[in-house]
């Protein structure tokens, strides 16, 4: 492999495959890790308007309960 003028070190093939296994990686996990978080956050935000427009459950409290 040819030297780059921005690359004071010269690397083998290996090294470079395994740089990029590592940024695959990374990105994989950071796409997945922000997928989680967006469901998560949908799920709360369906979980709130359904909350909000369900209705409140009517308990009758008597006298006699206590």
């Amino acid at each position: 492999m040819r030297s780059h003028s921005c690359i004071g070190k010269s690397y083998k093939k290996n090294d470079l495959i395994r740089v990029m296994d590592i940024l695959i990686k990374n990105v994989s996990v950071k796409v997945l890790d922000n997928v989680l978080y967006n469901s998560i956050e949908k799920l709360y935000l369906v979980n709130c308007d359904f909350v909000r427009l369900s209705d409140a459950p009517e308990v009758e409290i008597t006298d006699k309960d206590f």
